[in-house]
């Protein structure tokens, strides 16, 4: 019944919120609608209001140096009458400079064969726009392309080191170096990242050593480069037109045709504005014509007929008096947004086509990469390879990837990794409308294929296994009230022979074929709402998940078989942010049989609350409930139970007039261990204690954990944990910190010990980093190989930039 209420909630908001939503304008949709209203396509007087603007100013090119094969042919004729000679061949280089002659003659081409006078009119429009906006008096044609000298910028390198006595862990010394670098060529820039993790493993001498190379598309880099240059070269409130005052030259040039038009009896007709002419329709200006009875209708009847043509040649000038203050309002915030602003620069800088393209690249990395999309496709997949993703500027979206993956799992050393190798090379393809976390419509295909990866143990050669993945995903924006958010998964798997010869190919065409066997089996779905009503101070997420038995998703390494969840986050908020409170709660089904209902369920459920009582002190508590019961076909028993209800506070003010910070937390916990030998049951405190307290520039901290088992079941339960210690400079350059620490694990373990840490900073870019730990066994026990005696570290870092 609970699945049905939360089922109900999800499809009650489905329908019901989507009326009431209003859509909200992020400063991005408010640059696109900048860049698409202000244009005076079609509209002569417009065009002519910026012709003048040019003509009053000086020669910009005294002795231009134009290109070649200037275009002579009707184009000028068409769009630039009134532009002076001059003006008329300088605007030509500089059209044939950003877009190249080849472009331009297509365009003019175009306009030959296809008469399509709105393209050519919004271009030659755009590049008036541009030329208008130009910096400086004479601009070098060249100088308007991005840089393109070859840099380097070495960032960081550093090294680490670290040993430790602890005979728990598979190794004592530990190494670590990193690099990072970033490489720029034709102003792309690339970021290089390297790391190399070397160690001995106290099982065997040989040495561990692991390298892992990086290189990533910078996108925020190159929007900052191309902004820079675009603010060096242009201003881009003239290119908005900020400058001419619109109203005022429309007004002028009404009234200026409007006494043509009268022809010396205006005393006679009746006096139309610039502003009637252009918001009022055509039945109410003919009202306003005829209210003069002391001419004859048939001359009235051709002044209007005029009229009508004067407001025809005046074009959306009403609307672009509504967009030009669109931009008065948004201009300086949407200039300082290189984001924004670098959106220009197809139309503004000449650009190649791979430096269009990047334009366009959302993300770009090569070599060893974290691959992320959504659950029902690839989600938190580290692999060696290439992924990148790219969002045109019709919202079109297009992901790829393609790499080799390796799983750390347990299945890796046992002797089923034949069956289910954790080795995969993997395609993948994404594409659709709309971007990732926010409103789309996309269809995601995966492609794996089993392969024998060296170096596993036992060495034994992996099946021939395809694994392919289709799936569908849908994002709803609701406006303020949130979104909903709906994906659908489809596996298929096929399995083959084993051999060095393996036939993937044949084995692939197998999986595709029958992708749709098995449907609900080899499925997963997935329906999510989320979002926040301001009004009444609350957000809130539904969610519902399922994942068949039979479903494989090489991609998602975190992905569950067998799978059935759903849940419900709610918040809500008083008194400015005072005070909260926050539900949730999860229910997680797992399905442990394929032939049986055996089952095994996980309830979860939290309640916190949090007071601000003042700028000093803050009041929380927490409620918090953990359960997993294993059900058969006749009865559910329960096997794990985690219970706890704590309270804390966060207070900081002066102590003996020394600023301090404190946190303390008190609790009371019931875990349960069910099983039919020996059931654990336990009851534990729960004590945490933190207290800071600065003195100038040193400061004393201490700290302390107590856990105690009220019932004595439990074996690592009765734990203490202090530390006590104190932060200050030596010799003003370095920083230090000395603590005294205690551990006592009843029966377990019991340590006393001092921890030394110094930092200091050399040349203004070199820094080291080192610490000791010293521990002191009081009993000896059985345990004591668990936490070792000694530990040290040190690290290197030298900043180059």
């Amino acid at each position: 019944m609970t699945f049905f209420r939360y089922a109900g909630i999800i499809v009650c908001l489905a329908f019901t919120i989507p009326v009431h939503a209003q859509r909200t304008v992020s400063p991005l949709d408010t640059g696109k609608a900048m860049l698409s209203n202000v244009s005076f396509a079609g509209n002569a007087v417009m065009r002519k209001v910026l012709v003048d603007s040019l003509n009053k100013q000086f020669s910009r090119f005294p002795k231009p140096g134009l290109p070649g094969n200037l275009l002579t042919g009707p184009l000028p004729l068409h769009n630039l009458k009134g532009l002076n000679d001059t003006l008329k061949q300088q605007f030509f280089a500089y059209v044939q400079s950003i877009s190249g002659s080849l472009k331009t003659r297509q365009l003019e081409e175009g306009y030959k064969l296809l008469k399509d006078t709105s393209r050519m009119n919004k271009f030659i429009d755009d590049k008036l726009r541009g030329f208008y906006a130009l910096m400086k008096d004479e601009p070098a044609l060249n100088s308007l392309k991005l840089p393109g000298k070859p840099a380097n910028k070495l960032s960081q390198a550093g090294a680490e080191a670290s040993y430790g006595d602890t005979t728990g862990n598979s190794s004592g010394w530990w190494n670590n170096i990193q690099l990072q670098d970033q490489v720029t060529v034709g102003s792309i820039p690339i970021n290089l990242q390297y790391a190399n993790v070397s160690g001995y493993s106290r099982f065997d001498s040989k040495l561990e050593n692991e390298n892992l190379v990086k290189f990533n598309f910078d996108k925020e880099a190159y929007v900052k480069k191309i902004n820079a240059h675009l603010q060096k070269n242009y201003d881009l409130k003239k290119y908005f037109l900020d400058d001419i005052d619109f109203k005022s030259h429309l007004r002028t040039f009404v009234d200026a045709r409007m006494k043509s038009l009268q022809a010396g009896k205006d005393s006679l007709f009746h006096h139309i504005s610039a502003d009637q002419l252009m918001h009022m329709d055509s039945v109410q200006l003919r009202n306003l014509v005829f209210d003069s009875r002391l001419l004859p209708d048939s001359i009235l009847e051709n002044y209007y007929g005029k009229v009508m043509q004067l407001k025809q040649e005046l074009g959306g000038g009403a609307q672009l008096l509504n967009s030009q203050h669109l931009v008065k309002g948004n201009l300086n915030k949407w200039i300082e947004d290189p984001a924004s602003t670098a959106r220009l620069a197809k139309d503004l800088i000449p650009m190649s086509g791979l430096q269009r393209l990047l334009m366009k690249v959302k993300e770009l990395n090569v070599g060893n990469i974290a691959a992320n999309a959504s659950k029902g496709t690839v989600s938190d997949l580290f692999m060696t390879g290439a992924a990148g993703s790219l969002l045109n500027d019709k919202n079109k979206y297009l992901m790829l990837a393609l790499g080799k993956t390796r799983e750390m799992t347990p299945r890796d050393i046992g002797l089923n990794a034949t069956m289910d190798a954790p080795a995969k090379s993997l395609q993948f393809l994404r594409l659709g409308s709309g971007d990732i976390g926010k409103g789309h419509t996309h269809i995601s295909a995966l492609n794996a294929n089993a392969r024998n990866s060296p170096g596993r143990a036992p060495d034994v050669m992996a099946l021939a296994q395809n694994t392919f993945v289709g799936s569908f995903s849908k994002q709803l924006s609701l406006g303020e009230y949130g979104s909903i958010e709906a994906e659908f998964s489809k596996s298929a798997n096929r399995t083959g022979g084993s051999g060095p010869g393996l036939e993937h190919a044949a084995v692939s065409k197998a999986a595709i074929a029958g992708f749709f066997d098995d449907f609900l089996v080899t499925a997963s779905a997935g329906l999510s709402y989320s979002g926040e009503i301001a009004k009444w101070r609350t957000a809130h997420t539904v969610y519902l998940n399922y994942s068949g038995l039979g479903y494989n998703n090489p991609g998602n390494p975190y992905s569950r078989r067998g799978m059935f969840q759903y849940g419900l986050n709610l918040k809500r908020t008083w008194l400015k942010n005072k005070a909260s409170v926050q539900f949730r709660s999860d229910v997680k089904n797992m399905a442990r049989s394929a032939a049986t209902g055996s089952q095994w369920k996980n309830y979860t459920f939290s309640l916190d609350g949090r007071y601000r009582v003042s700028r000093k002190l803050t009041l929380s508590s927490r409620l918090h409930q953990s359960q997993m019961n294993t059900v058969s076909d006749k009865n559910s028993d329960a096997v794990f139970l985690n219970r706890k209800v704590s309270f804390s506070s966060q207070m900081n003010g002066k102590m003996w007039k020394r600023p301090y910070t404190s946190f303390a937390m008190l609790g009371l916990q019931q875990l349960n261990y069910e099983n039919a030998v020996q059931p654990v049951r336990s009851m534990f405190i729960n004590t945490h204690l933190s207290h800071n307290v600065m003195i100038g520039s040193r400061m004393i901290a201490g700290n302390l954990f107590y856990n105690r088992d009220m019932k004595n079941a439990a074996i690592y339960s009765n734990l203490l944990n202090v530390d006590a210690g104190y932060h200050y400079a030596l010799l003003k350059h370095i920083q230090c910190g000395s603590s005294l620490t205690f551990l006592d694990n009843k029966d377990v373990v019991r340590q006393v010990g001092f921890r030394q840490q110094a930092a200091t900073q050399l040349m203004k870019r070199f820094s080291v980093n080192v610490s000791v730990d010293l521990r002191k066994d009081l009993i000896n026990t059985p345990q004591n190989y668990l936490y070792g005696n000694f530990r040290t570290e040190m690290s290197l870092h030298y900043q180059l930039n």
